[in-house]
């Protein structure tokens, strides 16, 4: 009696590491929504009653499974992330915690017991630590099918098939071949997880990449942009002084002025460099590059600027929003069902906060899916990875705000990034 008090108790020492090897996986994969620890204090205490009430209630060992299962899942709410990945963490975390407890020796003593629970729970740690400090893209992006099928099921069929072989009468004959069989899963199981996460790694290189050429070629556009102009105005400039000796020499002779000659040098004095000219560089350059695109199947562009030279704005998250958002919009606009083309964009900067509101009308019905979320209506949806999530994704890593309206034929969308710094003028 006393050795079963014993082993209880030493249980329950252990348990609570529980709770903490859970809440450092996912926090290192995902952002909390506990903003306090108080907060994470109560959900994580709650948590522990729970598995104690099941531990000494008398409930069959496959809904005891099914139960703790639930509850590790029910903790990934309490973390910001892609619902696909929460739940893939959560069966990540029950075969990492299952096949630790199972992969270590038996043992028929009450110290033996003791040493199992302490060592078990090391190894969980361990394990966990490894795979948070290896993993460097898990959490994010997107995978095939078949990987996000490799990612559910090997965990599932892990921990349901280790339960279902302890628990045989063969396995109890062969107590020896639990631990191998447990160690053999959990391998799979990690490697899969690494593998897994260097294709996010590889994804993310491609991403980026893709955005450093989308960011080069807005350049080099704004570069021979401002390089005609600078042309034009060195010719303008070579010329302008012959041009006032001549039309000096008609005032003095009493001949009128041509007028049209007035109004084509007017009109070289006032030529634009794009339709955007704001004085940020990165603006002008998305926002130019994108209307020689829409100029070429006759879309207007409408601008409302208002937004100081000195902003500073992360390169890649202007780039990403403004680029798609641009993207999408001029696409919808090219429908030849949409009589009514234009696009309206107006950007203001107010208490280092910048507001961007983009604007066209459409003709195509507008699919969501369980979510909410809009969904893509071209056939090869494979090819248009970064659209609206895109956007979507950005902006809330940048601590933003986004909102995507479609109205009355009118699609709209609108952003707030805040704390944007401007530079002060020396």
């Amino acid at each position: 009696m006393d050795n079963i008090f014993l082993e209880e108790l030493f249980y329950l020492v252990t348990l609570p590491l529980l709770p903490i090897i859970i809440h450092y996986f996912y926090s290192h994969c995902f952002v909390s929504r506990l903003t306090t620890k108080a907060n994470l204090v109560i959900v994580y205490s709650l948590y522990f009653l729970c598995i104690v009430f099941l531990h000494y209630s008398s409930l069959p060992g496959s809904i005891l499974l099914t139960l703790n299962i639930g509850l590790i899942a029910l903790l990934s709410f309490f973390y910001n992330g892609n619902i696909k990945w929460r739940i893939v963490a959560a069966l990540f975390l029950v075969a990492l915690i299952t096949l630790s407890e199972l992969s270590l020796p038996l043992f028929y003593s009450t110290k033996g017991y003791i040493l199992n629970q302490f060592l078990s729970k090391l190894l969980m740690f361990i394990l966990a630590f490894v795979s948070v400090r290896v993993a460097k893209a898990f959490g994010n992006g997107g995978l095939s099918k078949w990987y996000w099928v490799l990612l559910f099921i090997c965990p599932s069929i892990s921990t349901l098939g280790i339960y279902s072989f302890a628990s045989s009468l063969y396995m109890q004959s062969f107590p020896t071949l639990v631990p191998i069989l447990s160690t053999g899963l959990l391998i799979i199981n990690l490697l899969i997880f690494i593998l897994c996460d260097r294709m996010l790694v590889i994804q993310s290189a491609q991403n980026q990449s893709y955005l450093l050429e989308q960011q080069n070629a807005y350049y080099v556009n704004q570069y021979l942009l401002t390089k005609e102009i600078q042309e034009e105005s060195f010719k303008f400039q070579h010329d302008i002084k012959n041009i006032l000796i001549g039309l000096r020499a008609k005032v003095q002779s009493g001949e009128a002025a041509n007028l049209n000659e007035l109004d084509n040098l007017l009109g070289q004095i006032d030529n634009p460099i794009g339709v955007s000219n704001s004085g940020n560089t990165i603006i002008d350059s998305i926002i130019n590059y994108k209307q020689q695109v829409a100029e070429k199947h006759q879309i207007p562009f409408k601008l409302d600027l208002n937004i100081p030279v000195q902003l500073t704005l992360d390169t890649t998250v202007i780039s990403v929003i403004l680029g798609n958002a641009l993207d999408n919009a001029i696409e919808a606009c090219c429908d030849k069902r949409n009589e009514e083309c234009y696009i309206t964009i107006h950007m203001h900067y107010l208490n280092e906060s910048l507001f961007i509101r983009i604007q066209n009308p459409y003709v195509n019905e507008i699919h969501t899916n369980r979510f909410g979320d809009i969904c893509s209506t071209k056939t090869n949806k494979s090819g248009h990875g970064i659209g609206l999530k895109s956007i979507q994704k950005v902006v809330e890593d940048s601590n933003g705000l986004v909102d995507i309206s479609y109205n009355n034929n009118l699609f709209q969308v609108e952003i707030v990034l805040f704390m944007v710094p401007c530079k002060k003028r020396i």
